[in-house]
């Protein structure tokens, strides 16, 4: 282990980016503190790098010196933290928005040279959604709070362990349709794992003595619609595509938000209205020196596990 290597805190140890993340991030030498409810749970991450690569941090992030304690030491922090539905005990205003609050002082008081953060695409000001709402706060509370800053807004992510495609494809192994929630026409930019993952780490580096932000898409946007054509077509299924308006979905929401692992929230129904897309006005993966990764080159080779016959199915 080298003296000389930089050190990275990333808080948000749980999703399925931190994973492709700590992966190029040891394949280039950086020392790894990773935050997570239960180190237990995420051991698979330390064989990704060399012995003593990665530490395993439980934090409670809402705890200033389980924070303190991971920065101490570090060049750069990154922050993967974020929920798609609330919970009792989580909340969209708590987790978005008063965390970066609390992490961006931190670094700011520990001198940390440089914070990435993981935003959404498509956030705005007067967003009907709660979830959006509480990113473009937490934006905003980084921005006041921490100047050498960068914004990552991404559209949908895809890759082995999405919530997205697989949740889809999952469904259509029992029912006989997939919905179309408003018709089916909001449009997207789905975006690789591995290049987010990449312009994390092309941000680490970035020189900057004010905040800045990008809006991360792949390289072709798709109407949702189109979206469960290319799943079904790659899962060889035939189901019917039910276009539901708003108003029933929200409905139907409110009966679906109960469940465990909700399928459907009211506020994923308000999201729903918006598109997202790459809006023109910040700069994207182009300017980060990354070429986007067609969802057809990515898809088939994890998605055929929901072929009837499997992968020669």
């Amino acid at each position: 282990m080298q003296n000389n290597q930089k050190i990275i805190a990333i808080f948000g140890g749980t999703g399925f980016l931190c994973k492709h993340l700590v992966r190029q991030l040891t394949r280039l030498d950086y020392r790894l503190k990773v935050t997570t409810r239960n180190p237990y749970l995420k051991g698979y991450l330390k064989p990704l790098g060399s012995p003593g690569q990665i530490e395993l941090f439980k934090t409670n992030i809402f705890n200033i010196e389980d924070v303190k304690q991971v920065l101490k030491n570090c060049d750069y922090a990154i922050n993967l933290v974020g929920i798609l539905y609330e919970t009792q005990k989580q909340k969209f205003t708590q987790i978005h928005s008063h965390f970066p609050h609390l992490l961006s002082n931190l670094c700011s008081e520990v001198g940390i040279k440089n914070l990435v953060h993981i935003s959404a695409l498509g956030v705005k000001e007067r967003h009907t959604s709660l979830y959006m709402q509480s990113k473009l706060q937490g934006e905003k509370n980084i921005q006041n709070n921490f100047k050498p800053s960068v914004i990552l807004r991404p559209s949908v992510v895809f890759g082995p362990e999405d919530t997205f495609f697989n949740t889809f494809a999952s469904i259509a192994q029992f029912s006989p349709f997939l919905p179309l929630i408003g018709g089916g026409k909001t449009k997207f930019a789905p975006i690789y794992v591995g290049d987010v993952a990449k312009a994390i780490v092309k941000s680490l580096e970035l020189n900057n003595s004010e905040p800045k932000i990008y809006e991360l898409g792949g390289p072709e946007n798709y109407s949702f619609k189109e979206l469960m054509e290319i799943l079904l077509a790659e899962i060889k299924k035939r189901r019917f595509l039910i276009s539901i308006p708003f108003s029933a979905a929200k409905f139907q929401s409110y009966f679906l938000q109960m469940m465990p692992n909700p399928l459907l929230t009211p506020d994923q129904v308000e999201m729903l209205k918006y598109n997202n897309i790459i809006s023109g006005e910040y700069p994207t993966l182009k300017d980060l020196g990354i070429a986007g990764t067609p969802i057809q080159s990515i898809l088939p080779k994890y998605i055929y596990r929901f072929r009837t016959g499997g992968q020669f199915g």
